[in-house]
């Protein structure tokens, strides 16, 4: 029983939320956006071996618009998934947001 809470523990402890967030065009960061769609990115071995989904084009997300934000984060489950599986699979998200005064 030790050993198992000791795990999750250390699960728990390892696992980190990050946030990256990327403005395309004229956005500034005090601009409202809203959000388009959430994509769930794949990796192994930390991030470092990236599978199909890895690479995400912005464009079937916020169409033409030159001006949005993409956004790139660990949520705690995603981090929790790769603490369980040692850092083998290691998710992140990836959400698109437009400006709220953008057609």
């Amino acid at each position: 029983m030790k050993k198992v809470l000791f795990l999750a523990a250390t699960a728990f402890v390892l696992s980190s939320c990050y946030n990256t967030k990327v403005y395309v065009g004229n956005v500034k960061k005090e601009d409202k956006v809203v959000k388009v769609k959430s994509v769930t990115n794949t990796h192994l071995i930390g991030g470092l071996v990236p599978l199909g989904s890895a690479k995400v084009d912005p464009k079937p997300y916020v169409g033409d618009r030159t001006d949005y934000v993409v956004k790139t984060n660990q949520t705690f489950w995603n981090g929790l998934l790769g603490g369980i599986t040692m850092g083998i699979y290691t998710p992140t998200t990836t959400t698109f947001y437009v400006p709220a005064n953008s057609k």
